[in-house]
């Protein structure tokens, strides 16, 4: 019974990083078009390199931003709230499922074709 009574007084969560503004609501914050919007491959923005040879831009990963102090680190120092998270997440979605999309208005298409 003592038992009991000490895990309900003891009952209140305890979450790491509560405090801590997430990558995915950060305006940097650029997730990969093939996957889902917070997914490992996810990149950060705010930090990049430029390949001088063939003039193209490569981003850091997210998490990788995230674990060196000298970029974001662990309390992501150059967070920016993202104003319109929603509709980038609602963007995101569309382009992912852009090929289904296609698709499936072709078939439609065809199909109101052949009907009519």
């Amino acid at each position: 019974m003592k038992l009991l009574l000490f895990t309900l007084a003891n009952s209140e969560k305890i979450i790491k990083n509560v405090n801590i503004p997430s990558c995915r609501n950060c305006v940097h914050f650029k997730p990969p078009s093939y996957g889902e919007f917070t997914s490992s491959y996810s990149k950060c923005g705010k930090f990049d390199t430029k390949n001088i040879l063939t003039d193209t831009v490569s981003y850091n990963y997210a998490d990788m931003s995230r674990r060196d102090e000298t970029k974001c680190g662990n309390e992501g120092k150059y967070f920016e709230q993202e104003k319109n998270i929603e509709f980038k997440i609602f963007i995101h979605n569309v382009i992912r499922n852009l090929p289904n999309i296609i698709i499936l208005s072709t078939l439609v298409f065809q199909l109101f074709v052949v009907l009519k």
